[in-house]
């Protein structure tokens, strides 16, 4: 036993079988560890990429510095030193001026750089008689309508007459706000034009004596640049209504035309048609608070009458109001009122049938020019 133990003691290497087994790393020039300043007795460690391969550097190229990961070069989004001074500490460049980077006010590198704001033109700052910047506001036009203007335009306002169609026996006065643009009217009464804002209003009936109690009142838009007639009339249930009226005629007339048209504004359930005397239908089945559109119309003197609808399919309208025309299957008919209007070239007529049948009034037209 004695032998044994003696020829074991004495065997060689049997130390390095009893320390545990590793696997070695790579060589240092093949990636694996290396002795920091090539000194066995320090700790190996894994070697960092060289300096070029995105490794580290020596701050200084002082190799006694702790060695860092370099940022990106200047040109490629890394740090750059403030007044090109290696002693500054390093900071990363924004992006240049005409990419949207800072600027320097007035061009002093001196000045605290800024981030440009946009171009004027682009919704950047303008300076208002080159002082201190703004920012800049959409272009727009001026609105320089005012409700009390002596210089009254049609840029701003609209026009409005009243024509009282109404067979009530008493006198009315007719306001637009606050303003009457009506006084005493009664049945049959036109007012001229006057001027109105632009905008809506709201239009107001009173009695003209008496009490003067609110009879009618509504709001209604006016528009610039337009004529309307606002016509008052009985309403189906025994009180008044307000219908507005658009006198926007004809325009690009031929030589020697006018424009006429034709407006029943009589009495709830009537339909009438209106023809010249011939017969010749100029308008068809006009109902109660209709107006027609306008026609062309040979400029002379016209003799109307009206008459009740008639339902027969062949009778046609003229197309164009002709003096002595004749349509097919035109018929003279019991006319209920008959009227002359004066057709001038170039100007716009509405011949406006009121009243009724049953009243002291009577059936009456009234043509006026718009």
């Amino acid at each position: 036993m004695a032998e044994n133990d003696t020829h074991y003691n004495g065997t060689s290497g049997i130390n390095n079988v009893q320390t545990e087994a590793v696997i070695p790393l790579p060589n240092p020039g093949e990636g694996g560890p290396v002795y920091p300043g090539n000194d066995p007795g320090q700790e190996p460690v894994i070697p960092l990429p060289n300096p070029g391969e995105g490794g580290p550097v020596y701050p200084g190229n002082d190799p006694g510095q702790e060695p860092v990961i370099p940022l990106p070069n200047p040109g490629e989004g890394g740090p750059v030193y403030p007044g090109n001074d290696p002693g500054q500490q390093p900071v990363i460049p924004l992006p240049n001026p005409g990419e949207g980077g800072p600027v320097y006010p007035g061009n002093d590198p001196g000045q605290q750089p800024v981030i440009p704001l946009p171009n004027p033109g682009e919704g950047g700052p303008v300076y208002p008689g080159n002082n201190n910047p703004v920012t800049w506001l959409p272009s727009f036009t001026p609105n320089t309508c005012c409700s009390n203007c002596s210089n009254v335009s049609s840029q701003c306002f609209g026009q409005v007459r009243f024509l009282n169609a109404s067979t009530n026996a008493f006198a009315v006065s007719i306001y637009i706000d606050s303003t009457n643009y009506a006084s005493n009217s009664g049945f049959g009464s036109v007012s001229n034009y006057d001027w109105i804002a632009d905008g809506f209003h709201t239009v107001t009936v009173r009695r003209a004596t008496g009490m003067r109690n609110i009879l009618l009142q509504q709001n209604f838009p006016f528009v610039a640049n337009q004529k309307v007639t606002m016509v008052l009339t009985d309403s189906a249930s025994g009180g008044l209504e307000m219908i507005r009226v658009v006198d926007t005629g004809c325009s690009n007339l031929p030589t020697s035309s006018g424009c006429y048209r034709f407006a029943n504004m009589a009495y709830s359930g009537s339909s009438f048609d209106l023809l010249l005397t011939g017969g010749e239908t100029v308008f068809r089945n006009v109902g109660f608070q209709t107006v027609t559109s306008y026609k062309q119309a040979v400029a002379g003197f016209y003799q109307f009458y009206v008459a009740d609808s008639s339902n027969y399919a062949f009778i046609r309208e003229l197309p164009i109001i002709v003096i002595g025309a004749v349509a097919t299957g035109s018929a003279v008919r019991q006319p209920l009122v008959s009227f002359s209007a004066n057709i001038t070239a170039g100007r716009n007529y509405t011949s406006y049938l009121i009243g009724n049948t049953w009243s002291g009034n009577g059936l009456r037209v009234l043509t006026v020019e718009d």
